[in-house]
Parts: C-alpha cells; structure tokens; sequence
C-alpha cells in the first residue's frame, strides 16, 4: 500500500461508474469494466488496497500488551478522506496538504482536522 490514498471527486465517480457495471448480467460487460477499473486504479498509482476502505482496527502492541485506543492524525486523516465528497474545497485542499505530511501535526492542524472530523460524523 502507497499510504493513505486520497482519489478527488472526479476519480471516485469514474470508479463509482465502473465497480458499478461488475453487476451486469453480462460476463463481457463485467470482464471489461473489472479490467478497465484496475488500469484506472493503476493509472492513478493505486492498488485496490489503497482505494478500498476498510475499518481500522485497534493496533495491538506486544512491546506494551495493549490496545491503542486514542486514534492518531491520520486515523482521522483516513475517516475524513473517506468522506470528501462532503466537504467544501478549503477542507479538501486541507486533508490534501496534510496528506503528506511527516510527523506531528501542528495543534492548530489538529484542531482543524478534530473540527473536519467531527463535522462529519454529525452528518
């Protein structure tokens, strides 16, 4: 996996349109938009790991025999990454730029990303 993966709008409705042909009744419909998703996952530098969102699981650490339970940044990064489509362009631009981000956020990133956060969790 290449990190958190972000796709803007414009690709996960391409892929939306896509994924959404594997249900034709077809078998040549559903092999042709089976291999045209993949070359479109491939061709942004994706692999179906990156694209598809799975819940994160607690990481357990042997070294300390307990589970993580305070999510860090980029847990948070990851949940509001999945809801982009719900957010306005100067969140988007946001998520994008911390996106690559090393390190610790700033607190003032954090705040706003705590703020982004929770604003979706109350949609």
């Amino acid at each position: 996996m290449t990190g958190r993966a972000m796709l803007n709008p414009h690709s996960v409705d391409r892929l939306r349109k896509l994924c959404g042909m594997l249900g034709s009744q077809h078998d040549g419909e559903r092999a042709t938009a089976a291999a045209k998703a993949d070359a479109f996952v491939r061709s942004l530098g994706l692999s179906w790991g990156d694209v598809i969102g799975v819940p994160i699981v607690p990481e357990y650490s042997p070294r300390i025999r307990s589970w993580r339970a305070e999510p860090d940044w980029r847990d948070l990064l990851a949940f509001c990454a999945s809801r982009m489509n719900c957010l306005n362009i100067r969140e988007r631009e946001f998520l994008r730029s911390i996106a690559q981000w090393r390190g610790n956020l700033t607190e003032r990133q954090h705040q706003w990303l705590e703020a982004i956060a929770d604003k979706l969790r109350s949609i």
